[in-house]
């Protein structure tokens, strides 16, 4: 029985908020079928599964806060998935301004 957080969990892709704020919610990368491919400014972690072209994305919403006590995939992250999001997808403009990879 997994007592494993969402939040806590390798597998947490959180939703960031404007100005990449911690929205408290996320998909689980394991349960969910991303988009065929990423749209303007989005960043999706790799080797997830995504669904064909023209089909829609199956999301799986977790809040970080939330234990699925009969998930099976669970993994203790060592380190915070929401400063590692934040990191790998933003970049400075020449201005020193944060932008979207």
């Amino acid at each position: 029985m997994n007592e494993i957080p969402c939040g806590k969990c390798v597998h947490y892709d959180p939703m960031l908020g404007p100005k990449e704020k911690d929205t408290k919610k996320g998909w689980c990368e394991k349960r969910s079928k991303y988009p065929h491919s990423e749209g303007p400014g989005q960043v999706f972690p790799p080797n997830v599964a995504r669904v064909a072209h023209g089909e829609l994305a199956k999301p799986f919403i977790v809040k970080k806060e939330q234990v699925v006590p009969s998930c099976t995939t669970a993994q203790l992250a060592n380190f915070d998935p929401v400063k590692a999001k934040r990191v790998g997808q933003t970049q400075l403009d020449a201005k020193g301004k944060r932008i979207l990879a």
